[in-house]
């Protein structure tokens, strides 16, 4: 047996108003909710669409809910996020794009050097670095919402935690902590140069991985 159009949008709706928010979500407990609802008509023809609603929900979600499977799908994805950007900043630390890295590196802070006071050229490394990443803020929140739809992948992607309290924070912090030591010695000085050009492959790669979330979404779902 299978549903009609006006009973999966029923589903749909139902899914949604548990507070399930995100679109990729809700295609996927509605088709899962549906094709077990489905199997459990074919079982028991005599059942009510309700009853069989209710079978399948008990069935998929248990002692569960449909939130904490939200909250469980939250955790995977920012998992595969944070492995899939290291695993994009670990091929700028290979050759050949490891040889750029160093560059980068290298020209910092051999330009640091001409300054009588570093710390303060490592202040506006960092505070360009944060002026820089407003566009990766801009990106999130134009595709925030993609046809009037919200989805978990793209807030996972959500760079605004990343920026103000990731390693453009910590330079910064660190940086008027050991304001002294900078200006005394070169050893911690390239130090911050190290942390530094390790923030710019996270801002990279953080741009290349939001613009390939979005490309990958708006194709699988046919969305523009």
């Amino acid at each position: 047996m299978q549903l009609t159009t006006e009973q999966i949008k029923y589903v749909s709706d139902y899914i949604e108003s548990k507070d399930i928010k995100w679109y990729e979500l809700q295609v996927e407990l509605t088709d899962h909710m549906v094709s077990s609802m489905e199997e459990i008509w074919e079982k028991d023809p005599e059942l009510t669409f309700h009853q069989a609603k209710q079978y399948a929900e008990n069935k998929f979600t248990g002692d569960s809910s449909f939130k904490s499977i939200e909250k469980e799908q939250t955790k995977v994805l920012r998992k595969e996020y944070n492995r899939e950007q290291w695993k994009m900043i670990a091929a700028y630390l290979k050759f050949p794009k490891i040889i750029s890295s160093i560059l980068l590196l290298a020209l910092t802070f051999k330009i640091s050097l001409y300054f009588e006071e570093p710390r303060k050229f490592v202040a506006v490394l960092f505070l360009f670095l944060l002026f820089a990443a407003i566009t990766i803020v801009y990106s999130y929140y134009k595709h925030r919402k993609i046809d009037g739809n919200r989805f978990l992948e793209i807030e996972m992607i959500n760079p605004i935690p990343i920026i103000f309290g990731g390693f453009i924070n910590l330079g910064l912090s660190l940086g008027s902590v050991f304001k002294e030591e900078i200006n005394e010695y070169p050893l911690v000085l390239f130090l911050f140069c190290c942390l530094w050009a390790l923030t710019v492959l996270f801002v990279i790669t953080g741009i290349q991985l939001q613009n390939k979330t979005i490309k990958r979404i708006k194709k699988q779902y046919e969305l523009n």
